[in-house]
């Protein structure tokens, strides 16, 4: 479908925050989300299946095309992938995401189940303009596929590569995986990681070089939130938005987000766990050496090849 025959002119264009799962990013999105001209939205999956029956279809979960008034608070896989659309919906249909606006949102999603993943978006920056409509999935680099359907989509949007350290991020990585995998061993996950790692972060940057340079900017997450206030800034300035110190400073307040903590129902969430159970903004740790724990078995070749690109991506040796 031809975007220009999508949107009605006017609308701003949306800016993707594209980066691997356990980089930062739903903070990141929270953060920029406290300017008034940014709309964050939760992890809408808008390029992970051809259409919104797709999406809702594709987990293995029937009860989400259900005929009856469905609770999505009671399928837990529901919760963990499918919160971002049902709670985007509900707040911008409604204002709030109280459990019967999130029931009828699910009602409005399997009523639109035709529609492709980039006519929802479309129709949450309609609802949201004059804001500059915010996203960030991981599913969208999870494949060639996924990157160039966003980026042929919105060839005029802007993105944000957010990076994290390799080892920082293999640690997390490594923990998530496991908890839908208790029986992988530790280096199998360690190398599932690096791969995602790697993957990802190479897709972007040979996307991104495709694009002119003012498309896009990289940030060190960890430069992010460990000095905020001078990285948003930066951030606001590539962007043509105001960053003044009582703009920054409003930023900050990150569990001001709609989207921060678990719903009426405490089980929702469209970003990372850790961050909806405690939407607080903390430091983290400067980044350390790039140094690849041994008990990992990443081959010599892949930590090779990490290093460089992090290299690449701004972690000194």
């Amino acid at each position: 479908m031809n975007r220009a025959h999508r949107t009605r002119p006017g609308w701003p264009e949306p800016v993707f925050i594209l980066s691997p799962p356990r980089s930062y990013s739903t903070v990141t999105t929270a953060l920029l989300a406290g300017h008034p001209e940014v709309f964050g939205l939760p992890e809408m999956l808008t390029f992970s299946a051809p259409t919104i029956g797709d999406l809702l279809s594709g987990i293995g979960c029937l009860c989400v095309l259900s005929a009856e008034p469905h609770e999505p608070e009671a399928c837990p896989f529901l919760a963990v992938r499918l919160s971002g659309p049902y709670r985007a919906i509900a707040e911008l249909h409604e204002g709030g995401q109280h459990d019967a606006a999130i029931r009828r949102a699910g009602k409005w999603l399997r009523e639109n189940a035709d529609w492709p993943g980039e006519r929802l978006l479309d129709h949450l920056l309609g609802l949201l303009a004059p804001r500059i409509g915010l996203e960030k999935s991981p599913d969208t680099v999870r494949s060639d596929k996924n990157l160039a359907r966003c980026i042929s989509g919105y060839p005029g949007a802007r993105y944000i590569h957010l990076t994290r350290h390799p080892v920082t991020a293999q640690r997390s990585l490594q923990q998530h995986l496991a908890l839908g995998n208790r029986s992988a061993s530790p280096r199998r996950l360690a190398a599932q990681a690096a791969t995602i790692w790697f993957q990802a972060h190479l897709r972007i940057t040979r996307a991104l070089g495709q694009l002119p340079p003012e498309q896009s900017f990289r940030v060190r997450g960890e430069d992010l939130l460990r000095s905020p206030q001078t990285w948003l800034p930066r951030i606001l300035g590539w962007l043509g938005l105001e960053a003044g110190p009582d703009t920054v400073a409003t930023m900050l307040r990150t569990e001001r987000w709609p989207f921060a903590g678990t719903g009426t129902s405490g089980r929702l969430f469209g970003g990372d766990h850790k961050f909806m159970l405690s939407p607080e903004l903390s430091p983290v740790p400067e980044p350390g050496p790039l140094e690849f724990e041994p008990a990992w078995g990443l081959l010599d070749e892949m930590c090779a090849r990490m290093s460089r690109l992090a290299n690449h991506l701004g972690y000194p040796a």
